[in-house]
C-alpha cells in the first residue's frame, strides 16, 4: 500500500503510513446521500452534521410512490440542518449520485469522498478515495469521519485502445473477468498509457464496476484530462496524488483494451458473459439505457448514432435514463433525445429508472418479458417481475436490439455511420 495513491492520501488523513489489515479512523471531504440515504438519528433535528457545507444530496432514484413527499421530507432536513440550498440536487437538477458530484466538482484529486450508495468507487475516476459508506451514512455525517480496514492495491495497467464505438460498458464487462479472483477486498488502481485517452465519461464508467468485483474501491491517476476537467469546476482546495514509482501492489495485471469485445451477460445474475454472435436472433421484448454504469453522453451518442432514421422493432418497449439533468440537456442541445424519440424511444427523467423495480420508470418488466439492459445488476425481480429474463449489455447492442427485436450485433448498424452524428 505505500506509495500507492490511496495509500498516500491515507497517509495524509491519518498523519502517518498505514499498513493493509489496521483498522484506521479516516476524516472526509464530502458526504453524498441520495434520496433513499437512511438519516438515521440527525433526522430529528436535535443531533447535527459535522460540517453542513460538506453535504450534498441527489435526488435519484425516484422512489415510485414516495417520491414527492420524499423531495419535500429531504429539503426539509437539509434546512434544518444548514445545508446551503445549492448543495440539494432535487428535481430539475436531479441525478444519479455517481454523476452528479463529478459534474459539479464535489468529487476531487485526493479528496476521501463518502457516498450513501453501493457505487460510490465511481468518483474514483476523478482521483478521490470514494467509499460506500451505505447503511453507516449517518455515522459519518455526524462525525465527518469512516472506519476503514485498510485494504491491498491492485495495480491495472491499461494499453491498447478501445475499438471505435464501443463504451465502459464493454470495458467494465471485460474487467470483471480479467480481475475475478484478484481485485476482492482491494483497491483497484489504474495507470498505463491508455489512460489518456479515456474520457472521464469512460473513467467513471469504469470505475462504477468496483462493487461489481468485489473491490473497495478504485482510482485514476491526475492527468490532463482530469485536471482540466476539476479546475473551474471545483468546490474546495485538492491535492492531486500520484502514485510514486516504489508504490506496493499486491497484484499487477496488465489489460489490453484492444482485447475489450461486446458481450452479453445473463439471464440471471452470476451466469458468465457470452460473445453478443453467440446470442444472435434471441427475441427480445425490453430494451433499457441507463443505470449509473451508462447513459452518459458518450453512450446516448452512440444510440443515437444507431436509431437515426430508424424505428423501435413494435414488440419492443426502449426506454432511455440520462443519467443526470445536465447530461439530458447536453443530449438535447446535440439532438440526440429528438433522434430517439423520433425512432420510437422512451426518455424519461434522469436517475436510476428501470435499473431497480422500486424507481419511477414507465418500464417494469411483467412475466415473460426477456430485457436487453446496460444496468448494473441482473438478479431476478430486479426491474420487475421475477419470471422476466434480464440480460446485461452495452448500450450498442440494446440499441440495435430494441430496433431488430432479438439479439443484435451492433456492428451493422454502425459500419455506416463511423462519423455520424444525431
Amino acid at each position: 500500500m505505500k506509495g500507492t495513491m490511496a495509500g498516500q492520501i491515507l497517509a495524509r488523513r491519518c498523519g502517518r503510513e498505514v499498513t493493509p489489515g489496521e483498522a484506521v479512523r479516516v476524516p472526509v471531504d464530502v458526504v453524498c446521500l441520495t434520496d433513499g440515504t437512511p438519516l438515521g438519528f440527525l433526522a430529528d433535528g436535535v443531533h447535527r452534521v459535522w460540517d453542513p457545507t460538506r453535504v450534498i444530496m441527489t435526488f435519484d432514484h425516484l422512489d415510485r410512490v414516495r417520491m414527492p413527499a420524499l423531495h419535500q421530507g429531504k429539503r426539509a432536513f437539509l434546512d434544518a440542518q444548514g445545508i446551503p440550498p445549492e448543495n440539494f440536487f432535487g428535481i430539475g437538477r436531479h441525478g444519479i449520485s455517481h454523476q452528479i458530484p463529478a459534474e459539479h466538482g464535489w468529487a476531487l484529486p485526493g479528496a476521501v469522498f463518502a457516498g450513501g450508495d453501493t457505487q460510490a468507487a465511481t468518483m474514483g475516476a476523478m482521483n478521490a478515495l470514494a467509499l460506500a459508506t451505505n447503511e453507516s451514512t449517518h455515522n459519518t455525517l455526524a462525525t465527518g469521519d469512516v472506519w476503514l480496514i485498510v485494504p491491498e492495491c491492485v495495480s491495472v495497467r491499461l494499453e491498447g485502445e478501445l475499438a471505435p464505438g464501443f463504451v465502459a460498458k464493454d470495458v467494465t464487462e471485460h474487467l470483471q473477468q480479467v480481475l475475478a479472483g484478484v481485485a476482492e477486498g482491494t483497491i483497484v488502481e489504474f495507470g498505463g498509457p491508455a489512460v489518456e485517452h479515456l474520457s472521464i465519461d469512460t473513467r467513471l464508467g469504469i470505475a462504477n464496476v468496483a462493487n461489481n468485483i468485489g473491490a473497495l474501491s478504485m482510482l485514476f491517476p491526475p492527468d490532463r484530462v482530469l485536471l482540466d476537467h476539476v479546475r473551474d469546476r471545483a468546490k474546495y482546495a485538492y491535492e492531486p496524488v500520484h502514485p510514486r514509482p516504489d508504490a506496493g501492489y499486491a497484484a499487477e495485471v496488465v489489460v489490453d483494451l484492444g482485447e475489450v469485445r461486446r458481450q452479453v451477460r445473463g439471464p440471471d445474475d452470476g451466469a458468465p458473459p457470452r460473445p453478443v454472435e453467440e446470442l444472435d436472433g434471441l427475441e427480445v421484448t425490453a430494451a433499457y439505457v441507463g443505470s449509473c454504469s451508462s447513459a452518459r453522453i458518450a453512450d446516448l451518442e452512440l444510440v443515437a448514432r444507431i436509431v437515426r432514421g430508424r424505428t423501435v422493432h413494435p414488440g419492443v418497449r426502449f426506454v432511455v435514463t440520462p443519467i443526470s439533468s445536465l447530461v439530458a440537456a447536453e443530449a438535447a442541445r446535440r439532438g440526440y433525445l429528438e433522434t430517439m424519440l423520433t425512432a420510437g424511444v422512451t426518455v424519461t427523467t434522469p436517475g436510476c429508472g428501470a435499473c431497480f423495480a422500486g424507481n419511477q420508470s414507465p418500464l417494469l418488466l411483467e412475466p415473460g418479458d426477456r430485457c436487453v439492459t446496460t444496468s448494473v445488476e441482473n438478479n431476478r425481480g430486479r426491474m420487475g417481475s421475477p419470471e422476466a429474463d434480464i440480460y446485461i449489455t452495452d448500450p450498442a447492442v440494446v440499441a440495435a436490439s430494441a430496433l431488430a427485436g432479438r439479439v443484435t450485433d451492433p456492428e451493422p448498424y454502425l459500419e455506416d455511420r463511423a462519423h455520424a452524428v444525431a
